[in-house]
């Protein structure tokens, strides 16, 4: 496991790196939400580049509530921290933004965040936690995982079905979530055909030719 978790670091390291260089960045900014992926990514990230080249960007103990009220009703306290990292990634200078979101979450959520890197883009899940222990994804990717029988059953289909490129792939799981999942995959498509960086470690990654 120790050399498993040693090559992909290298592998997200070495393509983080390229990428500063290939958009004159000095720097990742990363989006922290707290997750054990943005734990994970900045692991690898200034293992590989240093911690100077990291900057873990949160928001959670600044005053950004009072923005609420000139927002569309309905804006979560949780959508308005997404975005204001975003926002405050963005505004850094000589910064390339990344996101630590998970391949699973990034092929069933609602799509595809706007940050260039993706760092863990080719991780499922399941991998995230095999290696730190944890994983995050939205309300939405949860529940359907609950509803394949965990995520390590929800991952095995995608896998199977994608990187396998096996039509009967998703069969393995109940004919519901199955379904769920074809059309969270479908919904995607548009954004995933816009490019982003991310360090290829399986047989089919996002942003490489995970395009359908």
């Amino acid at each position: 496991m120790e050399r498993r978790t040693a090559r992909i670091g290298e592998a997200v390291g070495a393509v983080a790196r390229q990428a500063l260089l290939d958009r004159g960045a000095h720097y990742v900014a990363l989006l922290d939400d707290g997750s054990p992926e943005a734990a994970l990514a900045a692991r690898f990230l200034a293992a590989a580049l240093g911690d100077d080249a990291v900057v873990r960007v949160s928001v959670e103990g600044a005053e950004v509530e009072p923005l609420l009220h000139l927002l569309p009703s309905g804006v979560s306290h949780e959508r308005l921290h997404d975005e204001a990292r975003r926002m405050w990634a963005r505004l850094l200078e000589g910064a390339l933004a990344a996101h630590p979101a998970n391949k699973t979450e990034l092929l069933l959520g609602s799509g595809l965040p706007t940050e260039p890197l993706l760092p863990l883009g080719d991780l499922y899940a399941s991998e995230v936690a095999g290696l730190c222990g944890g994983w995050s994804a939205s309300a939405e990717v949860r529940a359907l995982a609950d509803a394949a029988g965990g995520v390590d059953a929800l991952d095995s289909a995608l896998r199977r079905w994608l990187d396998g490129r096996d039509p009967a792939g998703l069969n393995a799981l109940p004919a519901d979530a199955a379904e769920q999942v074809r059309h969270r995959f479908r919904a995607g498509r548009a954004a995933r055909l816009a490019p982003r960086v991310v360090p290829k470690l399986g047989t089919r990654t996002l942003g490489v030719d995970l395009l359908e």
